[in-house]
């Protein structure tokens, strides 16, 4: 009977939505995004993000989807840093660089 009865609401909520993957929600509930600062980098050093452009030290703050990132910062066509970050919704991560 137990099991039945949770069975049944764990239908009702993935039905009605209450049970979602977090970025979803994210979006959903007009969730703000996340930021990126990179700090101790060189200037001009160039910034991807799960391997896409994000931009160049200095010029930092674009907008970034809450979660789970893979940050590369660049300078004279050589890797000089790699960090997986994990940001919340509105919050500001920093990568700094060692």
């Amino acid at each position: 009977m137990l099991k039945r009865l949770m069975v049944t609401v764990l239908a009702c909520a993935a039905v009605t939505g209450c049970v979602t993957n977090y970025a979803d929600r994210d979006v959903a509930q007009g969730a703000a995004p996340a930021s990126l600062i990179v700090v101790n980098a060189p200037a001009g050093a160039t910034i991807q993000v799960d391997g896409r452009p994000y931009g160049t030290v200095g010029a930092e703050g674009a907008p970034l989807t809450p979660g789970r990132h893979e940050v590369v910062v660049e300078f004279g066509g050589r890797r000089i840093h790699t960090q997986s970050i994990f940001v919340a919704a509105g919050a500001r991560a920093e990568v700094r660089i060692p």
